[in-house]
C-alpha cells in the first residue's frame, strides 16, 4: 500500500514533471514537523476554531494563553516556533471567518484508494451550518496553495465523501486558507470525472519507486 496525504496527492500530481519527483521525496520521507501531517502540527488552532464556534471561551482562552507562555520559551526553538505558528493561524482565522456559524460535528474517517494508493481525504472540520453539512480543510500556512492544488485537494475529499456514503453537493467542500483570508469551495456545476483523479494516481504510483 502506497500511503500520501491529500495535500501530497495534489501537491505532486499539480507540480510540473520536473518537479514531481522532489515533491514526492517530501511526501514519501517527511523531514519535518510541518510536512508529517498539518493536523498534527496545528491541532491547536484546529481545537482553537473548534471552541470558537462551540462559543466555548474558557477554552479557547486556555489554549491561546498555552500557546503565548510556549512561544515565549526560547529555550527550545521548535515549540517555540510550533507555538508561533499556532497563534498566528488562529489570529488569522479569526480575523477572517469568526463571523461564520460553524457547529462542528463529530465526522470519520475518509480515503481515496486507487489500486495499491491509499490517499487520505480527512477534512480538518467537519462542520453543519446552515442545516448544511459542510467538509472544511485548512491552509494554516504562510503563503496560499496554488488553483491547481486546491481544486485536486477538493476532487479528492469529494469523492471520498460520497464513496464513504456521505450524501452533498460539490460545493460543500471547501479549502479556507487563513492567511489570506481566501475560502474556496467546490464548483456548483459539478468535479469533472473520477478518472480524473485515476490518472493522477496512475502516474504518482508510477513514480513511487524512483524516489
Amino acid at each position: 500500500m502506497i500511503p500520501i496525504s491529500m495535500r501530497g496527492f495534489a501537491e505532486v500530481s499539480a507540480a510540473p514533471t520536473k518537479s514531481k519527483l522532489s515533491r514526492l521525496k517530501k511526501y514519501k520521507y517527511p523531514d519535518s514537523d510541518e510536512s508529517k501531517g498539518r493536523s498534527n502540527y496545528y491541532v491547536k488552532a484546529l481545537a482553537a476554531i473548534r471552541h470558537h464556534h462551540h462559543s466555548n471561551k474558557s477554552e479557547l482562552q486556555d489554549i491561546l494563553d498555552d500557546l503565548v507562555i510556549a512561544a515565549s520559551d526560547k529555550s527550545n526553538k521548535r515549540r517555540q516556533s510550533k507555538a508561533l505558528n499556532n497563534l498566528r493561524a488562529i489570529n488569522d482565522y479569526l480575523k477572517h471567518f469568526s463571523y461564520r456559524h460553524l457547529k462542528p460535528l463529530r465526522g470519520k474517517r475518509l480515503y481515496f484508494f486507487h489500486k495499491q494508493l491509499k490517499v487520505s481525504a480527512q477534512p480538518d472540520l467537519y462542520a453543519e451550518e446552515s442545516g448544511k453539512l459542510r467538509l472544511i480543510k485548512f491552509n494554516f500556512g504562510r503563503k496560499d496553495h496554488g488553483g491547481a492544488v486546491v481544486a485536486i485537494m477538493l476532487h479528492v475529499l469529494y469523492e471520498a465523501a460520497i464513496i464513504n456514503g456521505l450524501k452533498l453537493p460539490p460545493n460543500q467542500v471547501e479549502c479556507i486558507q487563513t492567511s489570506s483570508g481566501s475560502n474556496i469551495s467546490g464548483p456548483k456545476g459539478g468535479f469533472g470525472p473520477a478518472k480524473n483523479l485515476t490518472v493522477m494516481a496512475d502516474e504518482l504510483i508510477a513514480l513511487w519507486p524512483s524516489v
